[in-house]
C-alpha cells in the first residue's frame, strides 16, 4: 500500500520532527558545508544533530531526541552513504 503526500508528510513529522523536504534542505543549506568539503559538512551536521539529542535527552526529553536521533540516521544514509 502507497502513502499519500500527506500521509508521508505527517510520517516525517512524526519520525523526524520536520518534513523529509525540510531535512533535506537542513543538509544542503547547512553552515558546516560552506566552510568544508560537503562529506565532512554532513558528519559535523550528523555530530551536531547527536549532541543536540544528549542535551535534550539530559532535560528528560525522550521524544525531541529520538527524532533528532533519527534525522542524524537520515543524513547518514542519503548524504554520507551515498558518496561512498
Amino acid at each position: 500500500m502507497s502513502l499519500s503526500q500527506t500521509e508521508r508528510e505527517q510520517r516525517d513529522v512524526s519520525m523526524f520532527g520536520v518534513s523529509s523536504e525540510e531535512l533535506r534542505e537542513m543538509a544542503e543549506t547547512s553552515s558546516y558545508r560552506a566552510g568544508m568539503d560537503d562529506k565532512r559538512g554532513d558528519a559535523m551536521l550528523v555530530m551536531s544533530m547527536l549532541s543536540a539529542a544528549q542535551e535534550v535527552m539530559a532535560y528528560g526529553d525522550v521524544e525531541t531526541a529520538r527524532q533528532y536521533i533519527n534525522r542524524a540516521k537520515y543524513l547518514i544514509s542519503h548524504y554520507i552513504m551515498e558518496r561512498e
